[in-house]
């Protein structure tokens, strides 16, 4: 699979909150990072932004992009599979459902 950076899963704004996560492969690995900022965020982690981080290894990647057909182009298969304010969950879920392991770090 060809490298990428920054393609932006979700750039998603309401009032008390906003999302932001983005998605890199390189070397066949996959990494999703994302930032959520707002009052809701200082609410819940008493700081105002709260970033994490997904990263598959190269298995890992292979089984996740086998998963949501995204073997000949990535990219679209992650925007279609989990563009948006949800595609977090959707990520976890899909992942949970096929056992594709991955290392999740956070900080606020």
């Amino acid at each position: 699979m060809k490298n990428f950076k920054d393609l932006v899963l979700c750039n998603w704004y309401s009032q008390r909150v906003e999302v932001h996560v983005r998605a890199d492969l390189l070397n066949g690995c996959l990494t999703l990072a994302g930032q959520d900022l707002g009052p809701y965020v200082q609410e819940v982690w008493g700081d105002l932004d709260y970033e994490y981080w997904y990263s598959f290894d190269r298995e890992n990647t292979e089984k996740l992009f086998s998963v949501i057909h995204g073997e000949e182009v990535p990219e679209e298969a992650l925007m279609r599979n989990f563009g948006g304010e949800g595609g977090c969950r959707k990520l976890r879920e899909i992942c949970e459902i096929y056992g594709i392991q991955y290392d999740f770090h956070s900080y606020a």
